[in-house]
């Protein structure tokens, strides 16, 4: 069993051949701005309770009016932090953290304490930025983006490991056996690349835990996944889906940016056949503002998740335990 396979969040999210659903969040209005906090939180404990996998929150350090209306935007860690504390089993996943933006040592620290705080609950997305105006803001060099994020990766997974680590990069260095004080319970926490960040697929088997890509055509998706799971030890493969939800269950696919137009129905089809081609995580992003979030959650929490329940609600079905 691999350090990520040993943590009980991994297990429960993710299996061969299994699909599960998560959650984007912050919750946000039409305009994009998201809701107070205690609205946040309601909404993320009812999206637990009816057996969603996971809530995943973006990653974007700086604002930039070029941008146009996006959803706001926390510090994750802060904003998971909190969450965790009013919901029990759901998955905390970053979608994901800008790498090359951040100082591995406090990386490392922060999620750390917030993997400890959830009871194990982070899975940790890690990007290369895309957002060109905040290179020079961070002093990043953006050609050695491949290398930064390697030497990140390689030295988070140092630091959670001993309290006492050898690193020597081009990062930093650690002297007088210095390190964290306190370290994950596993000595280890899930990591996925987003994209390639800027590596071969070759690499992000070897280092990654899984790998979180990008919503793409079907075929295209199916073709990746083949290459993807190519390989004696399993990984998953999962990706972010925007929904516009019909109340109308049976209404027919339509394409958006990012997803789909569709009702509960053929949404769960189409869950299906992902789920066919070996995707084993999709991250759903409600945008119809036409409906509450809650009646959405509460729809698919009853006509969808028990087709994609977590691994560890299918063991207590087996063995007849109710919540």
């Amino acid at each position: 069993m691999t350090l990520a396979e040993e943590h009980e969040t991994f297990q429960r999210t993710f299996q061969p051949q299994k699909l599960t659903l998560g959650l984007i969040v912050p919750f946000d209005n039409a305009t994009h701005d998201a809701y107070a906090f205690a609205t946040q939180a309601r909404l993320a404990s009812l999206a637990d309770d009816v057996g969603f996998s996971s809530l995943f929150v973006r990653d974007n350090p700086l604002y930039s009016p070029h941008l146009g209306d996006v959803t706001t935007n926390y510090d994750p860690f802060v904003f998971l932090t909190y969450l965790s504390t009013h919901t029990t089993n759901i998955a905390l996943g970053t979608s994901s953290i800008v790498a090359t933006l951040r100082h591995p040592i406090h990386l490392a620290k922060a999620t750390t304490s917030l993997d400890l705080i959830s009871n194990e609950r982070l899975l940790l997305g890690m990007a290369t930025g895309d957002r060109k105006f905040e290179f020079p803001a961070f002093d990043i060099d953006s050609d050695q983006l491949s290398t930064t994020f390697q030497q990140t990766i390689e030295s988070l997974q140092s630091m959670w490991q001993s309290h006492s680590p050898h690193i020597d990069n081009d990062l930093f260095s650690l002297y007088e056996e210095s390190g964290l004080q306190v370290l994950p319970k596993h000595r280890h926490i899930p990591m996925f690349a987003t994209g390639y960040a800027q590596q071969t697929m070759t690499w992000i088997k070897k280092h990654m835990d899984g790998w979180m890509f990008y919503p793409q055509a079907f075929q295209q998706q199916k073709a990746l996944l083949a290459e993807w799971h190519d390989s004696t030890h399993f990984k998953p493969f999962m990706h972010p889906l925007a929904i516009d939800l019909d109340s109308n269950p049976n209404a027919l696919l339509k394409p958006i940016k990012g997803g789909y137009h569709l009702g509960r129905n053929t949404l769960l089809q189409m869950l299906k056949q992902y789920e066919k081609i070996g995707t084993n995580h999709i991250m759903l992003h409600f945008v119809n503002y036409n409906r509450t979030y809650e009646d959405m959650i509460l729809e698919i929490g009853e006509h969808v998740i028990p087709y994609f329940l977590p691994h560890s609600i299918q063991e207590e079905h087996k063995h007849g335990i109710i919540r």
